[in-house]
């Protein structure tokens, strides 16, 4: 084992049809290039100047993908009520969408938009947005979405944004947002018709344990197995809140059983989580959307690693040391795993004895509420983490809430950890 560190409504636009014309416009005053080209007082005086460089211009893509980004983080601060627009507008476009979604269509029409909008940010960008199209057409097929109704997704968007986007909403804009929908639709679309695999898999409960109040360790076992990577996360639905569908990391690399273990946390106003946590049962019967997210290593770099994980975040993290234990030449792996109580590091048992058997591997407990056990790490994540080393020279995935990854990543990029050597999974949300 290796040693801890010490602390120390508009028309809609089929995919390869544009409204906005080919030429992107310019937020410069019409003037602006005749202004530029005058000749000027010094040159009138015979100065002697060097010519100055030809400005770039922006391409289309790179203007849609500028303009939605910058207009959804003007709108962002209300999107709960944007999204419930554009749920409403769905439904009147595609009336037989209505039964994808529960009766609170809110949270569900916020992860919807919010996997539009990020290809539709990303189409300047060929490679990321080739990237991004696997892992959100699979859960577009998981919520029951099927390739014909990419075009009313399209007209409910740009019609709540129209409703939403305020002052920075004007015609140049929704030009805009219409050309990148057509440039993110077409490459999903495609995927959704090419899709030769079964959207959703059956599994049965055949465990469900319950460590505390608000935290439970659950068994499913699938009827068939899910093809999936250590540090991937499903996207689930139960029972007990149909049609509402939540994403999940397994605790384990892939067993040839097929059984997958999943840690929850019922959090507050959660309505899934704390279902699963208080009434999941032997004998449930869940869906089970296909595998997402790249959380996992570089196979290209030979860096030393670096993992954060926050409560049930160390779910995934256990799946990828299980994961490089069966690897012939594991790289060496340092596990920072934090809760607020000692109740909280679910996986903590089973990473110490991982460390017990593999040298490669050090496991340090993090405690925010209880400085004075012996066996873990006083203070948060983020300063625990600083007090243990430099780590600019390894990996760093990070798992766990959105404000601990915000806050863990921020830290060490201060610290001077490239952000390129930094990864987390963050969920739709």
């Amino acid at each position: 084992m290796r040693a801890v560190p010490a602390p120390a409504t508009t028309p809609f636009v089929r995919p390869g049809r544009h409204a906005a014309p080919e030429t992107a416009p310019t937020d410069a005053a019409p003037d602006a290039d005749a202004a530029r080209d005058a000749p000027s007082a010094s040159h009138a005086a015979g100065a002697s100047l060097a010519p100055e460089p030809a400005p770039t211009r922006e391409t289309p893509e790179a203007h849609a993908a500028r303009r939605v980004r910058e207009t959804w983080d003007e709108v962002e601060a209300h999107v709960d009520e944007l999204a419930d627009w554009f749920a409403a507008l769905l439904f009147s476009l595609a009336p037989e969408t209505r039964a994808l979604f529960p009766t609170r269509v809110t949270e569900p029409a916020r992860r919807l938009v919010r996997s539009l909008v990020l290809p539709m940010s990303t189409v300047d960008r060929p490679d990321e947005l080739r990237r991004l199209v696997e892992p959100l057409v699979r859960e577009h097929r998981a919520l029951g979405l099927h390739a014909g109704q990419y075009e009313p997704l399209g007209v409910a968007l740009v019609g709540a944004m129209r409703r939403y986007g305020g002052q920075a909403w004007d015609e140049a804009t929704e030009h805009a947002w219409v050309r990148a929908f057509s440039l993110a639709a077409g490459p999903m679309e495609q995927a959704v018709r090419a899709a030769a695999t079964p959207a959703v898999t059956a599994g049965t409960v055949v465990g469900h344990r319950r460590l505390s109040w608000d935290l439970a360790v659950v068994h499913v076992r699938p009827d068939v197995p899910v093809p999936h990577r250590a540090g991937q996360y499903l996207t689930v639905e139960v029972p007990q809140r149909p049609r509402m569908w939540r994403a999940l990391s397994p605790a384990t690399a892939p067993r040839p059983d097929g059984l997958l273990e999943f840690h929850v946390r019922a959090v507050e106003g959660g309505w899934v989580s704390r279902a699963l946590v208080a009434h999941a049962a032997t004998g449930d019967r869940w869906r089970l959307g296909p595998a997402s997210g790249r959380l996992g290593l570089d196979p290209g770099s030979s860096r030393e690693v670096l993992m954060v994980a926050g409560g049930t975040g160390g779910a995934p993290v256990l799946a990828l040391c299980e994961d490089m234990a069966r690897r012939p030449d594991p790289r060496p792996c340092t596990v920072f795993l934090g809760g607020r109580v000692p109740e909280d590091l679910t996986v903590l048992d089973r990473l110490r004895a991982l460390a017990e058997e593999h040298s490669w591997l050090a496991v340090a407990a993090v405690c925010e509420d209880d400085p004075l056990d012996e066996r873990t790490l006083p203070g948060t994540l983020p300063e625990a983490v600083l007090r243990g080393g430099d780590w600019s020279g390894h990996d760093v995935l990070l798992s766990g809430s959105p404000t601990m990854i915000r806050a863990t990543a921020s830290a060490l990029l201060v610290d001077g950890v490239p952000l390129d050597h930094i990864s987390y999974d963050p969920f739709a949300d």
